[in-house]
């Protein structure tokens, strides 16, 4: 890695935010000395739990001196009251003003909510004072979402940030190489996006569960360069840690060479590994030279 594209993941990783599930969100106050004062820190909402687990965990972040971001998911509302006291209740528990607005993979919808774009053009957003918000990419395509209506979800999407107060973002799916990020980026603004992006990479974790979560989520080509570049899934299976370094110098290093390129930060999929994580993001953050990575990458 060059100086270079060193400096330049430095900056994106800087600010990078974080995923946990409610249940993670408890343990934060114990990386102090890992995680800087107000990262950004997403709340997934898991499929059938309850509000008071999103609304609970987002209070337990924000008291652990971080700012909260927690999924709203549109196909899991009944409608707009349940939505008016989802919101107004987070943002009474921790002063939430920043949410990741997704469909959910619902198949049939609970309520009259069926994509983000409902909720975003629902006005509660606004308000209940929330100025920050995410809505979802996937550089390696949906298996529910057709390329054309992905399109047409961008395009809806630049229009209401055009013409709200809102400050919108595209946070992505994670893949296992750095290329899909890169293509699709580049093929989105092609066809019109201005919207920032923060690349959604997987953290520090076994391989196992990498793969379990990678076939699970329907990330399928970059299986394939993982595979082609690690001699294969069974030796890949028996590596003892999977880091994204490779991962994230690509991406950086695309931001480099193409200076229009509209990604502006990291996001991290823990998949349970959050203090280890938490010490990648403290290692490439470092202003140091010479980060562990680069260290551990001269002796290999």
């Amino acid at each position: 890695m060059t100086a270079a594209v060193a400096n330049r993941l430095r900056e994106l990783a800087t600010g990078a935010s974080l995923e946990v599930t409610p249940r993670h969100a408890g343990e934060l106050s114990s990386f102090d000395g890992l995680l800087p004062a107000g990262t950004p820190i997403y709340v997934t909402a898991l499929p059938g739990a309850p509000p008071d687990d999103l609304v609970t965990a987002a209070a337990a972040i924000r008291a652990a001196g971080h700012v909260p971001v927690p999924h709203v998911t549109a196909r899991s509302i009944a409608g707009p009251a349940e939505l008016d006291s989802l919101l107004g209740r987070l943002v009474a528990a921790a002063d939430v003003d920043d949410v990741l607005v997704i469909a959910g993979g619902l198949r049939q919808p609970v309520g009259e909510y069926t994509s983000s774009m409902d909720v975003l053009r629902s006005g509660l957003l606004e308000r209940h004072g929330i100025v920050r918000a995410g809505v979802a990419g996937h550089p390696e395509g949906s298996p529910d979402i057709s390329p054309e209506a992905v399109l047409e979800a961008l395009a809806e999407k630049n229009d209401f940030a055009r013409g709200s107060q809102i400050h919108l973002r595209i946070v992505t799916q994670f893949a296992l190489a750095g290329e899909p990020y890169v293509a699709w980026e580049r093929q989105l603004r092609a066809h019109g996006n201005r919207l920032p992006v923060v690349a959604g990479i997987p953290g520090v974790t076994s391989p196992a569960t990498l793969l379990k979560y990678a076939l699970a989520c329907g990330i399928g080509p970059s299986i394939d360069v993982l595979r082609k570049k690690s001699g294969g899934l069974l030796k890949l299976a028996t590596t003892r840690a999977w880091r994204p370094d490779d991962v994230a110098a690509t991406i950086a290093a695309s931001t480099l060479e193409d200076p229009d390129s509209l990604i502006r930060g990291l996001h991290i999929f823990p998949f349970g590994g959050v203090e280890r994580s938490a010490q990648w993001l403290a290692e490439v953050s470092s202003p140091a030279p010479e980060s562990a990575m680069n260290r551990e990458r001269t002796t290999t």
